[in-house]
């Protein structure tokens, strides 16, 4: 295994961990949001759960896109 592709695998292993901590973070949020409905915490609610969106979105993305099949070449 190269250095470049380790450099992926890394990348990726930490953006998985960073979504699954913010998805932690965001179930505490609504919790918080849904025990006390305050204008403030429904805020933070709808915030985190838009970032959480886009970090699936990115990982999703990074990882079809570095390990993809690559097309056979034709000789």
């Amino acid at each position: 295994m190269n250095r470049d592709i380790r450099w992926k695998w890394a990348y990726s292993f930490l953006l998985f961990c960073a979504t699954i901590g913010w998805a932690v973070f965001t179930i505490k949020v609504v919790a918080t949001a849904m025990a006390s409905p305050t204008p403030v915490d429904v805020l933070k609610a709808s915030g985190t759960g838009i970032l959480l969106g886009a970090l699936i979105t990115w990982n999703s993305t990074i990882i079809h896109f570095w390990f993809r099949k690559k097309a056979p070449e034709e000789k």
